[in-house]
């Protein structure tokens, strides 16, 4: 799962356990990466199986982002293993 290492990953994945579900411009405002990154990282994770889509709007390309289950386990975890790191330095 090489999606985990990836820049931009753990903080969609943080922004998705706390907000629960977001269009893409809120992600890319909360995490501060837009474009070609956010595409394929949002792509990335749901083809692992980290978070699902819906489309709203497919004429405005409203898109709804959110954990599933599996996720929300990845995610907690990353937050902790980011917390230790940190608290390190």
């Amino acid at each position: 799962m090489r999606v985990l290492g990836k820049a931009g990953t753990v903080e969609i994945l943080s922004a998705l356990l706390k907000e629960r579900k977001m269009y893409r411009d809120q992600i890319s405002k909360a995490i501060g990466k837009k474009g070609s990154l956010l595409n394929d990282r949002l792509k990335e994770l749901e083809q692992a199986g980290l978070i699902e889509s819906e489309v709203e709007d497919k004429f405005q390309g409203k898109k709804w982002y959110w954990l599933t289950e599996k996720g929300k386990k990845v995610a907690k975890h990353l937050l902790e293993i980011k917390k230790i790191i940190e608290s390190e330095e």
